[in-house]
């Protein structure tokens, strides 16, 4: 069974907004690309309102959406057996895939990797590797392994983007994994290339359609999942009766990345979608409906600081793969991805007031790994942090033992210089104090052993007499009863006589 580690308190999903360049088409329509636009590095406006996220970004620079947000923190943390999610959000041709895997892609070739202009997911890429490169050699007990999947949602119908064949894949619960598709394709990727072609694959096979709005738009929502399973070797402390393969546990945890690319909503007179796309159009706006309620429910909880009510996660596939991430035990960012068209502030302005809401959502970030493991973790975690802070106590104790008795000081290079003679003064007016506190602490002491000793005397003299007390009365009440009995008699003899 999985045993979730808590962080030990609340996360709020990270929101980030990312204002594109006007397109070829918004510019031949002569759009003056003034309905959104960045005032700061946190805040947007949109029309007389300013909202303020996270981090707002404008432009098309691919890094600095990698570099300035929550990016690396939400890698990073999958590797200590986190739960991660990013998703893209936003209106059609706002941008959202570009952001996520950069340029289009033809039919899976790769000229953009490795550019300035590969987006979110490539870069992560690298990132994860590099990143387990360098814990691989500084911690060599550690191993890690990596495997992905990749999915999509098209027309409510889950398909698996690494193998075509295999569609309408259903989503199943259980206690320990919440929700999850059954039968999805699960590839172990020893290198970065191995994850890469991952990305490839599943990019190449995802539907993409044409409209008015959009030349390159997604039909489908897409979700790239990477999981990262890192296995360590825990000594124990040695207990009586624990045999010696017992002094050791394998403790592995279990984190999770999720690549979240929403296709993005659309009006279908805007669109001019017919058929068809007009189909996919109603999907797509369907379950982002859906999305937008679970937000909603779970922002207006936050805001009220009441226990939260019913959360529509079953009303849509995508919901339901996405309930852990709203709401659950997994850090989150979401990036808004708007269009500084006037002609689309509307849909740029629905955007942003799903961003707000977002922004409230809390959820509660937990480690994964299985229970007796966790068991093994924290106890070798609360050994660790014993260590320490004995190591540290006695570095303390010989930097004050070295500056009382006006040695040399083993600590920092702050305590090996020469004191001044103010320094020097102060010092030995601190011994003085803690030798007068120390002195009037050993008084106290000695006052208190003699009040103690003097209660204990008071405590056996109370004892004694309180023993001949009874005693006395027990002699009373038995002269009482003897009285008593002749007296009695007396009057029993006295009523014969007459």
């Amino acid at each position: 069974r999985l045993l979730s580690m808590s962080t030990g308190g609340s996360a709020n999903i990270s929101v980030v907004v990312r204002v594109r360049p006007l397109n070829d088409i918004e510019r031949a329509k002569g759009d003056t690309g003034d309905g959104v636009r960045c005032l700061s590095d946190r805040t947007v406006q949109i029309g007389p309102r300013q909202l303020t996220f996270d981090t707002a970004l404008s432009g098309s620079d691919q890094p600095s959406v990698f570099e300035n947000t929550e990016m690396i923190s939400l890698l990073d943390a999958s590797l200590q057996g986190y739960a991660a999610t990013v998703f893209a959000y936003g209106q059609t041709g706002s941008g959202k895939t570009f952001t996520m895997s950069g340029p289009e892609w033809d039919h899976g070739s790769s000229n953009a990797v490795g550019s300035s202009a590969e987006g979110i997911i490539p870069r992560a890429v690298r990132h994860l590797f590099n990143t387990l490169d360098a814990h691989r050699s500084a911690r060599p007990g550690h191993s890690y392994s990596i495997s992905a999947s990749y999915l999509e949602i098209y027309n409510e119908s889950i398909n698996d983007l690494l193998n075509p064949n295999s569609t309408n894949l259903p989503i199943r619960w259980n206690t320990q994994q919440g929700f999850f598709v059954e039968g999805l394709l699960v590839v172990d990727c020893e290198t970065v290339d191995d994850l890469m072609m991952v990305f490839q694959e599943g990019t190449k096979n995802r539907k993409v359609g044409s409209h008015n709005l959009n030349k390159d738009s997604s039909r489908s929502h897409a979700i790239m999942q990477v999981q990262v399973t890192s296995t360590e070797t825990v000594e124990l402390d040695e207990m009586p009766g624990m045999a010696a393969a017992d002094l050791t546990s394998v403790v592995q945890t279990h984190g999770r990345l999720s690549f979240v690319d929403l296709a993005g909503s659309e009006r279908l007179q805007s669109s001019g979608s017919v058929g068809g796309a007009a189909r996919e159009t109603a999907h797509i706006n369907r379950s982002l409906l859906v999305l937008g309620k679970v937000i909603s429910a779970l922002s207006v909880g936050a805001d009220s600081g009441r226990a939260i009510g019913h959360v529509p996660y079953r009303d849509s596939k995508l919901t339901k793969l996405l309930a852990d991430s709203l709401g659950g035990s997994s850090m989150a960012m979401m990036i808004g991805c708007v269009s500084p068209s006037a002609l689309n502030q509307d849909e740029s302005a629905n955007t942003l007031h799903y961003l707000s809401a977002a922004k409230k959502i809390q959820n509660r970030p937990v480690v994964q790994m299985n229970q007796a493991q966790g068991m093994a973790a924290s106890l070798k975690n609360l050994r660790d942090e014993v260590h320490g802070l004995r190591e540290q106590n006695m570095v303390l104790n010989q930097q004050l033992s070295r500056l009382s008795l006006g040695g040399e000081s083993v600590g920092p290079p702050v305590l090996q210089r020469q004191l001044s003679a103010p320094e020097h003064e102060q010092l030995l007016q601190l011994e003085r104090q803690v030798g007068e506190m120390h002195r009037e602490l050993q008084h106290l002491r000695q006052q208190t052993g003699h009040l103690q000793m003097a209660n204990n005397l008071l405590q056996r003299s109370y004892d004694e007499v309180k023993r001949e007390n009874d005693g006395l009365q027990a002699k009373l009440e038995r002269l009482e009863r003897i009285f008593i009995d002749d007296d009695q008699d007396d009057v029993d003899g006295a009523s014969r006589d007459t």
